[in-house]
Parts: structure tokens; C-alpha cells; sequence
């Protein structure tokens, strides 16, 4: 039996009012895939999030979220912004940061029930914060910050969880915790992550979506250096090549 498809992106094009910023996009993510939408800074990734989400309209084409084009179908996605842009000044604490991710489920700010406890103390073990769930998420370090937002993108329970760039501004360490964190999600929910860096994230994800305007999707074996050279341009290629010649 085929895995159902759950996010399809046909024909998507969007300008901020200049050139094109993306072009007939064509995605279609199924249920229980790990996929990285990878490419330049500048090439629309946050954009093409932007328009999963619906904070952007899309100028052509449509996008359809589990079978349905209405805004009802977008509360099954869980989202981690970039925590560059996480505010951590906020006196709030792990547990209350993680029940945001309840609002619009059951709750309005500030008024949560049993039930949201439950989702949210799950999500926390899940994740392996429930031991600082009374402490400031002003006096976590990166890594536990990562985890407690992911914890919150969980506690919405979603169907997806769309990370973006979850790892800049730590180290490899916490990088391979937080994927091999996300390995194990992945077993009961689809995970798209958006990030530059795709030598590391190659081994977890199935498939690599590269986005410089245009996309082009490739199973993750095949990114060889031809693929990252139409990708990101020539002078990648000359990198790559060079390497371990011993001659110039």
C-alpha cells in the first residue's frame, strides 16, 4: 500500500513584487517522510514555508494540506521557527512555553485543561525536557531551547512537524542530538526541515528537496557533485573536485 500524501505544492509561484522568488514549485510529501527542503540563503525556502503555513498566498498554482485547500487543515502542522528569532527574554517557563503549542487546539491563553497538561507533559518526555519544566527558558542552554520548542511544535499534535534551519547557532553535538531526536519522531509523524546544510543532514532525511527558485528533488543517494553544482553554482564543484588530487 502507498503512503498517503499529505502536502502537495502544484504549480506554486510567488513574488514579493520583484522577480520571482519561486517557480512552478511542484512538491508532494507523504505520510511518515523525513524530507529536507535544502538551497542558498536567498533561494525561497522561508517563502515556500511561508505558503505551507498560510501566511503567504501563493501568486499561481495551489497547495492542498491532507486533501483540503481550507485553513481548518493547516492546525495539523507543528511548527519550529528559526530560534534566532525566539524571543528567550519572555519570563515564561519550559512547561507554559510548551502549552502554547496547545492554543487553538482546546485553549486560549492562560486556561488550559487537564488534557493539554497531559499533551504537553508527553511532549516533554518525549523530547526529554520534563526535568526543567519550571525553570525560565531564559537560563536554558541552546540545546534544551531547541528541545523545548520542538516540544511545543508536538504539544499541537500534529500529523507533520516543519522545522526551520532547527540547527543554526549550535554545535555538531547538539546538532546530532536534535536529529537523532527527530529520527525517532519521525516513526509516528512526517518531518520537514528546511536548513543550508545539507552534507549533515543527509543521512537522516529520505529525500532532499533543493530550492534555488526552482526546485528539484532528489532521492538523497543521488546528490553527488554534479547535483549540488546546478544547485549552488559552479564554484561548489571546483571545491568538491579539488579535493584529495594532491595536484592543482
Amino acid at each position: 500500500m502507498s503512503a498517503k500524501e499529505i502536502i502537495r505544492i502544484e504549480n506554486v509561484s510567488f513574488s514579493y513584487g520583484g522577480p520571482k522568488v519561486l517557480e512552478n514549485v511542484d512538491l508532494s510529501i507523504k505520510e511518515n517522510e523525513f524530507i529536507g527542503i535544502v538551497g542558498p540563503n536567498g533561494g525561497g525556502k522561508t517563502t515556500l514555508l511561508k505558503i505551507i503555513l498560510g501566511i503567504l498566498e501563493p501568486d499561481y498554482g495551489k497547495i492542498t494540506i491532507f486533501g483540503d485547500s481550507t485553513e481548518n487543515s493547516r492546525s495539523e502542522i507543528g511548527y519550529m521557527p528559526q530560534i534566532a528569532k525566539f524571543n528567550r527574554d519572555f519570563p515564561i517557563t519550559v512547561e507554559e512555553t510548551v502549552l502554547l503549542g496547545r492554543l487553538g487546539r482546546t485553549s486560549k491563553f492562560g486556561f488550559y485543561n487537564k488534557k493539554d497538561k497531559a499533551i504537553a507533559k508527553k511532549a516533554m518526555e518525549d523530547v526529554e525536557v520534563l526535568e526543567f519544566k519550571d525553570r525560565t527558558i531564559g537560563s536554558l542552554s541552546g540545546g534544551q531551547l531547541q528541545r523545548v520548542l520542538v516540544a511545543r511544535a508536538l504539544a499541537c499534535e500534529p500529523k507533520i512537524l516543519i522545522l526551520d534551519e532547527p540547527t543554526a547557532n549550535v554545535d555538531l553535538r547538539i546538532e546530532k542530538d536534535i536529529f537523532e531526536l527527530l529520527k525517532i519522531l519521525n516513526e509516528r509523524i512526517a518531518i520537514l526541515v528546511v536548513s543550508h546544510d545539507i552534507g549533515f543532514i543527509s543521512e537522516y532525511i529520505h529525500r532532499a528537496a533543493c530550492l534555488n527558485r526552482t526546485l528539484i528533488t532528489h532521492q538523497v543517494s543521488s546528490l553527488d557533485g554534479e547535483a549540488i553544482q546546478d544547485l549552488y553554482g559552479k564554484h561548489v564543484k571546483m571545491i568538491a573536485h579539488d579535493h584529495g588530487h594532491g595536484h592543482h
